[in-house]
């Protein structure tokens, strides 16, 4: 039997309870491609593999994770609202210990997608072009797994039940991945505007230029640096992005193109998303808006969560107000809800210009500062990455796609390769190709901090920031709200429940 990748836990998978993960799922009970054998059951198989990215748009789990330890998202404590036992703040103070909810539910949604994404290639009925797919989507899972985690747990034989699964290092999941990316892109199809959902040829190449780029990061012999970024990783960058950059990608016209509930006709940037319909929308981008919206915004849909915020130091990072990426009044949206995209900061409006309130009746004005543990409805400024729809206000299940990979950030994973290798010349003129696209003024030099912030610019609230801060040596500094950091926080602890039911484990150092 070929290696196998499996959680750690011999019976069940026990996933989050949230209305955007698939229910517990029995390792045991689970219909094996490979037994079915049969063509259609592999491609329920595969769909099913598809379907775990959705888990990705809840804002706990995985998106948690990614976002809430950074610089540019916070969870705010307002009287007895996002309370919750402390377990935003414990991400924002890089706190967490093993038993962390989140860190248990974001290692099971990776688990389960690299174990159906292996059932698939382990099927004697699957396709050649479906293991490609399922080996673009392992590929993924595992990559999030390294980078959140550091160990990946192996099976060697899915038949034997008993088997205690094996752990990999970071190093050789690192391999592994590229294995799987090399084998898929000699197979996949190449990207169109119809097939933005599924596995291509260039979402690959873009995932193969994220692992060259964190590689030194993955084969570290500490996990917290120092990082040797060696010139052979940096060309395998260069090369799959110029992969990209040799398909009809290119910047979209306006920066919110790649959001609106057209942008799947709008932006020139998607490489790979889950497309969703009008009225059956698979991964939400509406989590997106109310997990951060007052109360008392967004007409018609019961407004938001009143929840997180960006960080006051983040923010105050944009120097350029032409720079559309901060925030501006978009035309068919701002006029007809109120709601701005980007930050919002100040008197907030409705969609007649009238300004709102607060539950208490004080003006909704959204302050920078706010406080992990006491703050009031109005403190800490929101984020609007993907507008909310005016033709469905009444309707959560809009067809927004949620994007994952955008031509903009391979365009900035080269200037940053460019960049490593010395080649600063060349990265400034991509970094002001890029600014220039998005109304700000180019740059006269560039520097790691200026090439941070500047992904940051183009990215935040994507699910990057905690990857790049590591990467360029940032995670572990003080800021708004959070004191400098342990060393080994650069890597979530393994869930106690896995360490529990593996010996093979070995805790991550500092846990």
């Amino acid at each position: 039997m070929k290696h196998l990748f499996l959680f750690v836990s011999a019976v069940t998978f026990m996933v989050a309870c949230t209305d955007l993960v698939d229910e517990a799922l029995d390792a045991e009970s689970f219909e094996r491609p490979s037994e079915a054998g049969e063509s259609g059951d592999v491609a329920g198989a595969l769909q099913g593999t598809y379907n775990q990215l959705n888990a990705f748009s809840d804002q706990a789990g995985v998106y948690a994770l990614q976002e809430h330890p950074s610089d540019e998202m916070m969870g705010p404590t307002r009287g007895t609202d996002w309370s919750d036992f402390g377990i935003w703040r414990q991400l924002h103070l890089h706190s967490w210990d093993p038993s962390h909810e989140f860190v248990f539910t974001a290692w099971n949604i990776l688990n389960t997608g690299q174990l159906r994404a292996t059932q698939v290639i382990e099927s004697s009925g699957a396709t050649e072009a479906q293991r490609a797919e399922a080996s673009f989507l392992r590929a993924y899972f595992i990559y999030n797994i390294v980078d959140l985690y550091g160990q990946v747990p192996i099976r060697l034989d899915i038949d034997d039940s008993e088997e205690i699964p094996t752990v990999i290092s970071r190093s050789e999941a690192t391999d592994k991945i590229l294995s799987d990316l090399d084998y898929a892109i000699e197979r996949l199809p190449r990207l169109a505007t119809s097939n933005t959902g599924r596995a291509t040829y260039e979402a690959a190449h873009f995932l193969r230029a994220k692992v060259y780029l964190n590689k030194a990061v993955f084969t570290a012999q500490n996990p917290e640096g120092p990082y040797t970024f060696e010139s052979a990783d940096m060309q395998e960058v260069i090369s799959s992005v110029n992969e990209i950059r040799n398909s009809a990608l290119s910047l979209s016209e306006s920066y919110w193109d790649n959001f609106v509930p057209t942008n799947r006709t709008e932006s020139r940037e998607i490489i790979f998303a889950r497309r969703n319909e009008p009225g059956n929308a698979v991964a939400s981008v509406q989590n997106r808006y109310k997990m951060t919206l007052h109360y008392n915004q967004v007409p018609g849909s019961g407004g938001g969560w009143n929840g997180f915020t960006t960080v006051a130091d983040f923010y105050n990072k944009w120097n350029d107000d032409a720079d559309e990426r901060r925030g501006k009044a978009l035309p068919g949206f701002t006029d007809r809800h109120g709601l701005r995209v980007g930050f919002l900061q100040g008197q907030q409006f409705n969609a007649q210009g009238q300004p709102l309130t607060d539950r208490g009746g004080n003006p909704l004005i959204f302050t920078a500062e706010a406080s992990l543990l006491y703050s009031n409805e109005r403190a800490g400024i929101r984020v609007i990455k993907y507008p909310p729809d005016p033709d469905n206000l009444n309707d959560g299940l809009i067809g927004t796609d949620y994007v994952f990979f955008r031509y903009a950030d391979a365009w900035l994973m080269q200037a940053e390769a460019y960049f490593r290798s010395n080649n600063v010349s060349e990265a400034l003129g991509m970094v002001n190709g890029l600014r220039v696209a998005r109304g700000a003024a180019p740059l006269t030099t560039l520097t790691e901090d200026l090439l941070l912030d500047e992904r940051g610019f183009e990215l935040y609230w994507e699910g990057w920031r905690r990857n790049d801060q590591i990467r360029f040596g940032k995670f572990l500094e003080a800021w708004q709200n959070k004191p400098a950091s342990s060393p080994h926080v650069v890597l979530f602890p393994i869930p106690q429940r896995a360490m529990d039911t593996n010996p093979n484990f070995v805790q991550n150092a500092g846990y």
